[in-house]
């Protein structure tokens, strides 16, 4: 009988697992073998068994997916859903549609007609800020663009997907009353500690701010800086102890307020990503209890999960159209959202030798003649 799991055993059941020193084997963590670069001699020592090759499949954008889905369900939001329905690039869409510009100063690399910045560059990063509450400064100095330009993406990022912003601090908010967040599909991420330790900061943020100015008032008052002064007669910075325990003991006051302030900023960053991340996974797992099944009925092997990727091995005999039809229903089609969910497919005779389904010879087990050599030899 298996155990379920509820919000009444949870804390139960977690205290038992930390305290049981058994070891389980879990298998090779493939997702930590390196991917660019020489990385890449390394994967492609990973080969099917002979007589098979490998077939992998990953989920296409499905974060921002899963974003437009939220906002068109939740919020009657269309904006970032038709991007998809359309079939057209995300990032250059969006950033032609917060820009205002035309396509060619939004493709990848482009830069905007005063050659300022990369419009969908500035895209890809500015999504990610605007879910993390980032300062348009903060967002000016990691783009390298003036701030008059920072400001201008976020204001036009606001009316051009109008709520964004609002499912974003929907979920958070969600979370600082329940303690949790749940993906797309009812799993829970918990966040048991955020009540106490937001409220404890929220006594002591006056403290904290206090600490600052006594830091910055005793640095300026005396002339001083980190804990040395300057000595008249020989025109050097000497240690002076009791201003140096007197600012390490601000310090460490300031670190400890300081750390619990940004442990906060965490839980309620994460509390967002674990709705979108954990609602990419739980899609992942439903596509791959699919694939682990069809693969027992047929004979293949799944190999491995990794990240937002499967992988099997699939007898030669087996690799037709009809099976690469067949994994792109599985990762497309097991689960249902309101914007279409897409798959790269890829062929590889070893991992990381990637053959696209257009690019191979079926009847041959092998590359199209005009492919064999592109990994400077025949395959």
């Amino acid at each position: 009988m298996s155990l379920v799991i509820t919000d009444a055993n949870y804390h139960a059941i977690v205290r038992k697992l930390i305290a049981d020193d058994r070891k389980v084997p879990k298998g090779t963590n493939l997702q930590n073998m390196p991917s660019k670069g020489a990385g890449n001699r390394v994967r492609n020592q990973f080969v099917p068994r002979e007589g098979f090759t490998f077939i992998g499949a990953d989920l296409g954008q499905i974060e921002p997916r899963i974003m437009a889905h939220i906002m068109y369900t939740r919020y009657g939001d269309n904006s970032m859903r038709q991007i998809f329905v359309d079939g057209v690039d995300l990032y250059t869409t969006m950033a032609m549609m917060t820009f205002g510009l035309a396509e060619e100063y939004c493709v990848d690399k482009a830069y905007d007609p005063t050659g300022t910045f990369q419009p969908r560059k500035m895209m890809k990063t500015g999504q990610l800020a605007v879910s993390y509450d980032q300062s348009p400064k903060s967002f000016a100095k990691k783009m390298n663009v003036t701030d008059e330009v920072a400001h201008m993406f976020f204001e036009n990022f606001e009316r051009t997907f109008p709520s964004f912003k609002q499912m974003v601090a929907d979920i958070r908010d969600f979370m600082r009353i329940n303690g949790y967040v749940e993906t797309l599909y009812g799993r829970k991420r918990r966040f048991p500690d955020y009540k106490s330790v937001a409220a404890a900061q929220a006594k002591n943020e006056q403290r904290l701010i206090r600490l600052y100015i006594e830091r910055k008032a005793l640095r300026q008052k005396l002339g001083l800086l980190d804990g040395y002064k300057m000595d008249v007669k020989t025109a050097e910075f000497v240690r002076d102890p009791k201003l140096d325990a007197k600012l390490t003991a601000i310090q460490d006051e300031i670190d400890i307020l300081a750390a619990k302030r940004g442990l906060i900023g965490y839980w309620e960053r994460a509390a967002f990503n674990a709705v979108i991340q954990g609602t990419g996974a739980d899609i992942l797992k439903m596509n791959g209890n699919r694939n682990a099944q069809v693969c027992r009925e047929r004979g293949w092997e799944f190999n491995a999960s990794i990240h937002d990727e499967i992988k099997d091995s699939v007898p030669n005999e087996d690799l037709t159209p009809e099976t690469i039809a067949l994994i792109d229903d599985i990762m497309t089609k097991t689960v249902t959202l309101n914007v279409p969910l897409v798959t790269d497919i890829v062929i590889e005779p070893r991992w990381m030798q990637e053959y696209a389904a257009s690019e191979w010879d079926y009847a041959n087990n092998r590359p199209l003649p005009e492919f064999a050599n592109k990994y400077g030899e025949a395959a």
